[in-house]
Parts: structure tokens; sequence; C-alpha cells
């Protein structure tokens, strides 16, 4: 007669095995080897039984249990822990009202007219008192809003390409093997404000047009202006680029040395999209008709950043 400890358990069930966690599945894995020569005797020990929990990690009465488990289920899920409560991510909410939230999430929020998620619970709750169901908080349609991959969200409210340059890995790689090999130009705003020399009202911040040599990571040439970026301002940021700072630095009372200059192999405009592409296109063309220089606009990754003036 088997006593209630060795008594297998009335009912089993294979979970859905998505659902279990890596760490529970070595547990139970740790516990399959060690319970299955212990079920393959009819008897084991107490020095047996004890030595076994002591590996698993447990109370005698669990190997116990455990063993019962294995012969009357053989499988690894047999030997799986039983968490108590539902798990992470279950809905407690009638299936209408996921399924009500899951539809108004793609028909309203997943949309190029980009509402607010405050947009989207009114619309939640007004469809809810619609159907005659209870409408949920606002913090359940966050959560289910959360569920859904940011990459979807952004490809479906933004467009694919604004997806691909947020999320998807850059192709390709940039190579300056040498000074001036390469270099960048990108523009930000000065975390600056400009104000009257007289009455001393502000106006507005300045521009900073920003040249990085790749391969040495130094400031090869810079423009300030309160002018928008344009052509103007790439063109100047690159002579200063190419030229002596000598007297650059003279003329302000600078005592100090800045020894880039030279020509440029490889040009590489960040923020081409404000600046009249043909225009600085065809100044570089002419440029390289006589220095062999080229202008390279898709970009792999960029080593200048809006970051880099903070920095």
């Amino acid at each position: 007669m088997k006593t209630p400890i060795d008594a297998p358990p009335e009912r089993f069930s294979v979970p859905d095995l998505a659902e279990v966690t890596a760490v529970e599945w070595e547990r139970a894995r740790r516990r399959a080897e060690c319970i299955r020569p212990l079920a393959e005797v009819p008897r084991n020990s107490r020095a047996r039984i004890e030595q076994a929990a002591a590996e698993i990690g447990c109370k005698p009465a669990l190997v116990y249990r455990l063993i019962a488990s294995w012969r009357a289920d053989p499988r690894v899920t047999s030997l799986l822990p039983n968490t108590r409560g539902r798990r992470q991510g279950a809905s407690l909410k009638a299936p209408g009202i996921d399924e009500l939230i899951r539809v108004t999430i793609e028909e309203v929020y997943l949309t190029r007219q980009k509402p607010t998620v405050t947009h989207l619970v009114g619309e939640v709750r007004r469809r809810c008192r619609q159907a005659g169901l209870e409408p949920p908080s606002r913090s359940t349609v966050e959560r289910r809003l959360a569920q859904r991959a940011s990459s979807e969200v952004v490809a479906r409210r933004e467009g694919r390409k604004a997806a691909r340059d947020r999320y998807a890995p850059a192709a390709g790689s940039i190579e300056a093997p040498w000074p001036l090999s390469l270099v960048q130009i990108d523009h930000t705003l000065v975390d600056v404000i400009v104000v009257d020399a007289m009455t001393r009202l502000p106006l507005q911040r300045p521009w900073l047009t920003l040249a990085i040599d790749v391969h040495s990571r130094c400031v090869a040439g810079f423009y300030l202006s309160l002018d928008p970026p344009s052509a103007t301002s790439v063109a100047l940021c690159v002579t200063q680029a190419c030229l002596s700072k000598d007297a650059w630095l003279a003329a302000r009372g600078i005592d100090g040395e800045w020894p880039v200059r030279g020509l440029v192999d490889r040009l590489q405009n960040g923020c081409i999209s404000t600046t009249p592409k043909s225009s600085v296109r065809r100044r570089c063309a002419v440029a390289a008709s006589s220095t062999g220089s080229q202008l390279i606009i898709a970009l792999f990754g960029r080593h200048i950043t809006e970051g880099t003036l903070s920095d």
C-alpha cells in the first residue's frame, strides 16, 4: 500500500514550454538527473534521500514527491517547479476587453496621425462603454501598449525608414587609416543664448558647424553663426579645416597650437538634409576635379554627434 508521501499527483498537465523560464527549465533538468536513479529502484534509504535533497537544495519530503511525479510521468516537465499565483503579464481582464484594447491600438494609435496615449485611453473607454464593458484604467492600456515591439510601433507611426534608422544595425563600416582620410561634418545648436550688445535682450541660440577628423578624433575646423546650416557654413568650415590656423589663433591672442590642416580625402556631411544637397555636391565636385577628393553622402554610423560639443 502506498503512503501519501509516495502517492503520485492526482492530475498531470503539460505546461506551455514557451512560458517556462530558462531558470525553471535548468532547475527541472538538474532535478531529473538526480531523481531518475532514485525512481528506478523500489525503495531508497533515508541517507540516499537526504543526499539527493542536499544536491537539489530542498527538503527530503520534496524528494519523495518528485520521485512519485517521475514514476507517474517520466519527463522533465513533471519536475518543473509549481509557481503559485499568476505569471507576469497574465491578464485578469475579460477576453472581450483585451480584444477591444488590441483593436483600438491597431486602428487608433498605430497610425501616421500619431495620437497621444491620452487620446488612445479615451477612445478605449468610449468603445468599452458602447459595448457594455467596464472601461479599463490608463495603466491597463499602457501595459498592453508596452507589450508591442518598439520597432513595430515606430514603423506604424513614423514609417519603416524611421524604424530602420532607430533599431536596425548599421550596415558596413567606416575606415579612416590616416589623418584627414575622412572628415565628418555635423551641425548643432549651442546651449547658450546670444543677447543684444545694447539692450541685453536675448536674440537666439547660435549654430555650430563642426568638422572632426575620424582617424585622430581631432577638431579639424568649425564655423559659428546665427544663421541655420547651409552650403555656406559647410564651405567655411571645410576651408578652416584645410588651411593653417596660425593666423586665426594669433588674431585672437591664443597662445597655442592647432596643427590640423591639409586637403581632405573624403568628406561626410552628417546633416545633409539641412543644406542644399545639389549645391554641396556641385561645390565638392568642382574641388574634387582638381584635388581628387570625394563626397560621401551615405553614412554607416557617425563619429560626430550632437553630444560632441557638450562632451
